[in-house]
């Protein structure tokens, strides 16, 4: 029996087996497995000047938020797109600048157009919102954005830390101002000054 076809098996066998190696290491590139851009969100309160997870924000300040993507490989990231979901930021505040991205009403995301990410490099895109007033009692007071990682903000109900001025603010019932020292002395001056009067005057109708 010919021994050939038995050997051109094994090479076939053999070359079949280099290829799903060649194949396997390929797709095991880090480089192409680390092509995804490591995602970040991060917020300012503009308004404070501080880190807005930091503070609670009260109504009208302005928040700008910053989505960061950044590529940790050596190869260029082409065409990458941001997108964000703000459902959960918008509902209790107003947009007030994009920076050019457009709102996809079906995810209610902002999307930027594509952008290529350079070696080791980083992308970033702004939007600010202006917080809206929250009912005093109201359950929900934060507002959250997930890029990655999740950004809370807590915003501060209407009367929290509020008073309306000249209300009473202690445990007592209202009471008027006592009259201060400056007000009792001249009440004593002018009882003086009177009683001084009529008596000059009794004793010059006398003395006639």
């Amino acid at each position: 029996m010919s021994k050939r076809p038995f050997i051109a098996l094994i090479a076939l066998l053999v070359i079949l087996g280099l290829v799903i190696w060649a194949a396997n290491r390929k797709s095991k590139n880090p480089a192409q497995e680390a092509a995804t851009p490591l995602l970040s969100v991060y917020a300012y309160n503009q308004t404070k000047s501080l880190p807005a997870n930091r503070t609670a924000a009260s109504p009208n300040d302005v928040i700008v938020y910053t989505l960061s993507a950044e590529n940790q490989t050596d190869q260029v990231v082409s065409g990458y797109i941001i997108e964000a979901n703000v459902a959960q930021v918008t509902d209790k505040s107003t947009l007030i600048d994009a920076t050019g991205a457009g709102y996809n009403s079906a995810t209610n995301s902002l999307v930027w157009t594509p952008l290529d990410i350079p070696a080791n490099g980083v992308i970033q895109k702004q939007f600010s919102v202006r917080v809206n007033s929250i009912p005093s009692g109201g359950s929900d007071t934060v507002m959250r954005i997930k890029f990655n990682n999740e950004m809370v903000v807590s915003i501060q109900s209407v009367s929290t830390g509020q008073r309306v001025a000249g209300a009473n603010t202690s445990n007592s019932p209202y009471k008027a101002p006592v009259t201060g020292p400056a007000e009792d002395l001249g009440l004593w001056l002018a009882g003086i000054a009177t009683v001084s009067f009529f008596g000059i005057k009794k004793y010059r109708t006398n003395k006639v």
